[in-house]
This record gives structure tokens, C-alpha cells and sequence, in this order.
């Protein structure tokens, strides 16, 4: 399917959710593109991972509309196309403790695609985060920016169409942030949307499509500060 970069595929609509007595996302409405590189702040406990994982079909909300590819649906309606098509990635992902070509292959084999097309598809996988020398090693030992790259690459395969990356480099150090950062403008130059958390101070470079931010369950569209609009240098302490 060729998709309209123009048009979102995705709104949601008047979006709410309380926890008990508390709301923690009132009435919002969002849409996304394709290949749309959104970056979410907010302080801890704004509703950054709540909105993520409503996103990813994972929580339902008090109320939603979606408008998918045009098409109104309600949660019922919905859930499941948003967990196949939508891939979640917490801040601390968890691999098997088995190779790194394995972990990558483990959602291509529950598709139950054929074992030449899941090899293919692993090379791939590994060539995009530059770990071909490290097919067989095992996850458990790799470093923190290792893991977070082969996370990224086990949802990569899938071929999702919105990827929410809940803080992902947040405990990297500044070599693996920049490379993950790096693996992140690759996704979106492949037309995959991405929704990046983030409230600590880090540096990188990302091409940021958006800025939107998460405040007493409130969500506001900030401008992107960089000379140029779609480059941004992220200094999270000025964007809270």
C-alpha cells in the first residue's frame, strides 16, 4: 500500500483516561502521518507511557474516537489493528536470553513466514543497527545501547507503521545515544512514524516533525527550536 504522507492514517479522538478518582489525559485529539517523527515531553507522571500504551492497544481509555485510514471506528473496533500495526518499546526492553538473531526473529516466526524470508529479513535487520558482527552473540551480552538497538530492530522487522519509543536512550551514554538517535532518523526516512518520549537532559539530533507536550493531562504543540524547522538539538532541560 502506498500511503499519502499528506493525510494522517491515524487520529485519535477526544481521548480521556482517569486512573480511579484522577484523570490523567483530558479530551485530546491527535493525528498522525506517515514517516512523522513526534517528539512527547512531559514530567514524570504527565501520561507520557499511558498515551503510548492506549496507542499501542495495550489501555483502554474512558473514551476515544479513531479515524483509521479514513474509517471511524471505536476501541472495539480498534485495538487489534493498533497492536499490529503500532510497536511499543519501553524504556527497558526485554530480550530473550538467546542470540541476537533469534530475538530478532522471534515475531517473524509467530507470522509463521517461511525460513528463508525471516533470514532475509534478519539480515536486513541487522545491517540497519550495524550489529552483523554480533548475530550470535547472546543478548544478555551486550551493553545497554546494544539491546536498545536490536529492541528497536525486533519491532523494525515487523513492519510497523508508528513505532513509540518511551525514553529509549534515557540511561545510554553519549556514544550510544548519538547512534541510536542516528537509527531513529533511519526510521523515519523509511516512512515509519515515530512518537519519542523524553523529560531528562540529553544532546543529540533528531528530525523532528513535531514537538507536542503532555502537562496536567493537557496536550500542547510547541515549536521546534533550531534554525533549521526540522532539525532540532535535543537539551531537554528546555523542554520539560
Amino acid at each position: 500500500m502506498t500511503l499519502d504522507r499528506t493525510r494522517p492514517w491515524l487520529k485519535l479522538e477526544r481521548l480521556s483516561f482517569n486512573r480511579g478518582d484522577r484523570p490523567i489525559l483530558k479530551d485530546i485529539s491527535l493525528a498522525f502521518q506517515p514517516g512523522e517523527l513526534t517528539l512527547l515531553t512531559g514530567q514524570n507522571g504527565s501520561g507520557k507511557t499511558t498515551l503510548l500504551r492506549i496507542l499501542a492497544g495495550l489501555l483502554k481509555p474512558q473514551q476515544v474516537g479513531f479515524q483509521i485510514d479514513d474509517q471511524q471506528r471505536k476501541w472495539r473496533q480498534s485495538y487489534r489493528f493498533l497492536r499490529e500495526h503500532i510497536c511499543y518499546l519501553h524504556q527497558h526492553p526485554y530480550l530473550f536470553d538467546c542470540s541476537v538473531a533469534e530475538n530478532i526473529a522471534y515475531g517473524l516466526k509467530r507470522k509463521k513466514l517461511g525460513r528463508q524470508a525471516i533470514s532475509t529479513r534478519v539480515g536486513e535487520a541487522l545491517e540497519l543497527i550495524s550489529l552483523e558482527h554480533l548475530a550470535q552473540r547472546n543478548c544478555q551480552e551486550l551493553s545497554g545501547g546494544e539491546k536498545q538497538r536490536v529492541a528497536i530492530a525486533r519491532a523494525w522487522v515487523l513492519a510497523p507503521r508508528l513505532m513509540l519509543l518511551d525514553e529509549p536512550v534515557s540511561n545510554l551514554d553519549k556514544r550510544s545515544r548519538g547512534i541510536c538517535y542516528d537509527l531513529i532518523n533511519q526510521l523515519q526516512q523509511q516512512q515509519i512514524g515515530v512518537i519519542y518520549t523524553s523529560h531528562e537532559p540529553q544532546i543529540g539530533r533528531l528530525n523532528l516533525s513535531r514537538h507536542i507536550h503532555l502537562y496536567n493531562g493537557e496536550l500542547t504543540t510547541k515549536p521546534l527550536q533550531a534554525e533549521n524547522s526540522r532539525v532540532i538539538e535535543l537539551v531537554d532541560g528546555t523542554t520539560g
